[in-house]
């Protein structure tokens, strides 16, 4: 039987699926836990301190350029890759918080061997990549349906 309830850490299984607006064209956010964190917040507004949860998550986008869409009746996984660390004001940052109970799910992603490795997307950081990493992300995954 199923528990209904997935175990997430940043070392073993890290990749998450959100909701995303309503406003949204894709129905799901992806991202992959970096840090677990807790803390005990005070604001005028609460009578007292509260303990709060949140995740450091590094974002995951769509495939910019899709050849072909993805989903059942395409017979295609979606495709994802790191969000890369622009400049530009509008852009997507590559990190961010999540509420754990935003959470939908934990998920499984199919590295895309065939598009290759990139050391472009972020600089070295021993924070947002595991040591085996290398300093180098793939390029692209495959989102297992």
């Amino acid at each position: 039987m199923r528990r209904e309830q997935d175990s997430l850490n940043p070392s073993r299984q890290a990749n998450i699926v959100l909701l995303a607006p309503e406003n949204d064209p894709h129905p799901y956010w992806y991202a992959r836990i970096i840090g677990i964190y807790h803390a005990i917040v005070s604001h005028p507004r609460l009578s007292e301190p509260k303990k709060m949860d949140f995740l450091r998550v590094r974002w995951y986008g769509l495939d910019p350029d899709p050849v072909v869409g993805s989903g059942w009746k395409a017979r295609r996984l979606p495709r994802i890759g790191f969000v890369e660390d622009g400049d530009e004001r509008d852009a997507s940052p590559p990190f961010g918080f999540v509420d754990p109970a935003n959470i939908v799910r934990g998920i499984h992603l199919i590295h895309a061997f065939k598009d290759g490795r990139t050391a472009d997307l972020l600089g070295p950081s021993k924070l947002a990549r595991a040591e085996s990493d290398s300093d180098h992300d793939f390029n692209f995954f495959y989102v297992n349906m």
